[in-house]
């Protein structure tokens, strides 16, 4: 009974403050509050108190919009992101056209935006991805961890602890940007049972006519469509800046860059091999624009599957899409060339104890109709933070807890037991970094990608099923459905602010 309890063990994940900057309220709200309080300033100034007449339409327009939300997010918000989209609408900044002739520069990638600038190195047949805009290089490993729900308690909280120690090292070394830890579902094919049948067929000489091989050939072709592949990998991001000094020491330039990144690939190697984690393979440049080209294009998804090992891949050339819109008056997905995307956060993770392996329901979602698995990118962004860095937020967040409490109980309004539970949650955390545990700064995303818009509802109607089972919640980053794709569809370590 004890050796089964301490096995199950549950997942306790560090809890997110509803503090804010005052009282709960996040910059944008606190900037309309302050238009307000100086509106109704200068109004009662000039025209006495008939300036509270005069200047209500103004002060209480900015009051009442910093105090409500839209769809969970604060109105202030909400609004700052509608109108840059409408920009961006005017401006023709939300439709993208791959033009083949149009002259570009040599190593980098077909992506919108600024990200057009990221190159994809080959070094020694693995992909280096490197992104001049923040300076940082990437290294993409396909992990195996195939049949983890079906292994007994004790070992699946023996993988937990051991990866476990393959993160918990990166918040104290310098120079490691972000961890994403990314899962992938979508659909494939079964070309290797194919394969095998027509062997068995060729080598024993059987009937194509028989009434057995026309039922085999029916059920390969009716389980064909429920045929799924569960992909997992970590993407190790480097900031060159911090690590300029190794740089200057192998030479610099690019090929002090390229070194660096072969030696954090074996070091990342020989940290997971220990830790009794399989690394399947290190992607290559074709294995990092497949991923992108299935994820833009999922009807292209056979045609890659089916290639043969020499030719495996995508050229890097043809890794962003070829077309990519944010229709007008949907603020909530974002059409691609043969899929429809809707990207939400996940802001709210399980509030009780959960054990290991809590994430299944999401990774094995299911159509609430069809039975289909949801095709869906899931991805957590781990930021490192220094032991100083982290506890002096720690303090910082105190302050603010204490200044939300002194102003609620000069209102004489009582604390809530969210209150009460962000306060436990510091102190928690502050104990756990006084021990020796690293932290993180962590986001989740989650892609959800049907062909068209009728099945993409459909789709995160079953996801939202899967998130509530898991014990956590997501929304919609309504507005910025293009920049959210662009992050989780291209595994080569950016985030997203």
């Amino acid at each position: 009974m004890t050796e089964s309890t301490e096995y199950a063990r549950p997942v306790r994940l560090p809890r997110r403050s509803r503090q804010g900057v005052v009282m709960g309220m996040d910059p944008w709200q606190l900037t309309f509050i302050t238009t307000a309080a100086v509106a109704l300033l200068i109004f009662v100034n000039r025209f006495g108190p008939l300036g509270l007449l005069y200047g209500a339409p103004i002060y209480l327009a900015f009051g009442i919009t910093a105090l409500t939300t839209i769809r969970g997010m604060s109105t202030p918000r909400m609004a700052g992101l509608w109108l840059m989209k409408q920009v961006r609408h005017a401006t023709g900044a939300t439709t993208e056209k791959f033009r083949p002739e149009r002259p570009r520069l040599t190593g980098t990638l077909n992506l919108p935006g600024t990200r057009a600038s990221i190159q994809l190195w080959d070094v020694n047949n693995v992909a280096a991805a490197y992104n001049p805009q923040d300076r940082s290089v990437s290294v993409i490993a396909e992990l195996e961890v195939q049949g983890f729900l079906m292994h007994d308690l004790p070992e699946r909280f023996d993988l937990a602890e051991q990866f476990d120690r393959v993160l918990g090292p990166f918040t104290q070394r310098p120079g490691v940007k972000r961890v994403t830890l990314q899962e992938r579902t979508l659909p494939t094919t079964i070309r290797a049972a194919r394969e095998h049948y027509d062997t068995v067929h060729r080598v024993q000489n059987l009937s194509a006519d028989s009434p057995v091989a026309h039922n085999y050939q029916d059920v390969m072709d009716l389980s064909e469509r429920f045929e799924v592949a569960h992909r997992n990998y970590i993407v190790l991001t480097l900031d060159l800046v911090v690590l300029g000094g190794q740089l200057k020491a192998l030479g610099g330039g690019k090929e002090a860059i390229v070194t660096l990144a072969q030696i954090e690939a074996g070091n990342l190697a020989d940290a997971l091999t220990s830790a009794k984690i399989t690394v399947r393979r290190w992607l290559s440049p074709r294995d990092v624009a497949a991923l992108g080209r299935l994820a833009f294009d999922p009807e292209f998804a056979s045609t890659v599957q089916n290639r043969p090992e020499a030719v495996a891949g995508v050229d890097p050339v043809a890794v962003g899409p070829m077309y990519l819109e944010e229709p007008k008056g949907r603020n909530g997905i974002v059409v691609t060339d043969s899929g429809v995307h809707t990207t939400m956060w996940v802001h709210e993770w399980p509030r009780s104890d959960s054990p290991v392996g809590f994430l299944s329901p999401v990774v094995f979602a299911r159509h609430p109709h069809t039975g289909e698995a949801i095709t869906h990118i899931f991805s957590i962004v781990l930021t490192p933070v220094p032991v100083g860095k982290a506890l002096k937020r720690i303090r910082d967040e105190k302050k603010v807890w204490r200044g939300n409490e002194s102003l609620r109980a000069k209102r004489g309004a009582d604390g809530s037991a969210a209150d009460a539970a962000d306060w436990r949650a510091l102190e928690q955390r502050e104990q756990e970094i006084a021990r020796g545990h690293g932290e993180f700064q962590y986001g989740a995303y989650l892609t959800v990608t049907a062909p068209d818009e009728e099945r993409l509802d459909q789709a995160i109607a079953g996801m939202r099923n899967a998130l509530s089972r898991a014990g956590m919640e997501a929304q919609v980053l309504y507005c910025q459905q293009a920049e959210a794709l662009m992050v989780n569809a291209l595994p080569i370590g950016m985030g997203m602010k």
